[in-house]
């Protein structure tokens, strides 16, 4: 099984990027999204009042409903992803997918342009390459932060070893990767039971898409 670096022992003692639940599970996922998110909620609150007390026309309520499927394709693409693991595997949610993985079943954990699990299936099935929308990273912008830090760190002059430390440490999705590595290698020396990947569509991230949707589609067939 092949899985990213661990990270340094720097950046190891520091606090992790993930998130530990009072049920004991661990939620990875990346900030940025999640204030796109709220960014966005707020930019559609703001219209849809607006239109509400200014509008009372035929117009508002299309941008209502165009607004709401919108955000719909919003919530399902930042505030929705997200990578849960706990004691028997992983659950991947991804915009209108989801994926069930215990830790038996994961054959691989890589990192490309996002997080990739290698996931054995029901035979005579091979196995499949679950992509972790959640944890996605470009290569260009890795390589770009790389040689960032190691230009500022050429130009240390009386900087502390902690300094150089900062500059040295991965990014949070590498660390996360790191971690979901460690504990698939640590569950299958443990002897994790046998187990094949599970996928089901999102329905209700679907519902909150076709409902607006469909409601945008009839005000402008109504016309």
């Amino acid at each position: 099984m092949s899985q990213p670096d661990e990270a340094p022992v720097d950046a190891a003692a520091a606090k992790p990027p993930w998130k530990e639940t009072s049920d004991g599970k661990t939620v990875f996922r990346r900030g940025a999204p999640l204030l796109l998110w709220w960014l966005w909620l707020a930019f559609v609150i703001f219209n849809i009042s607006d239109a509400a007390i200014s509008d009372h026309n035929y117009f508002s309520f299309e941008l209502t409903a165009g607004l709401l499927a919108a955000t719909a394709v919003v919530y399902a693409c930042t505030l929705r992803p997200r990578i849960v693991a706990d004691d028997g595997g992983i659950h991947v949610y991804n915009p209108y997918r989801n994926h069930v993985v215990g830790w038996g079943a994961v054959n691989g954990v890589y990192l490309g342009e996002s997080l990739e699990l290698t996931c054995a299936r029901p035979g005579p099935k091979k196995d499949k390459i679950i992509y972790c929308w959640a944890l996605y990273v470009g290569r260009r912008s890795r390589v770009r932060g790389q040689l960032r830090a190691e230009r500022q760190q050429a130009r240390l002059t009386t900087r502390t070893t902690a300094e150089i430390g900062d500059l040295r440490r991965p990014d949070p999705v590498t660390l996360m990767a790191a971690e979901l590595g460690r504990r698939s290698t640590d569950a299958r020396q443990c002897g994790a039971p046998p187990s094949v990947l599970e996928s089901h569509w999102a329905r209700l991230a679907l519902a909150y898409l076709l409902v607006p949707a469909a409601a945008l589609l009839a005000l402008i067939l109504a016309r």
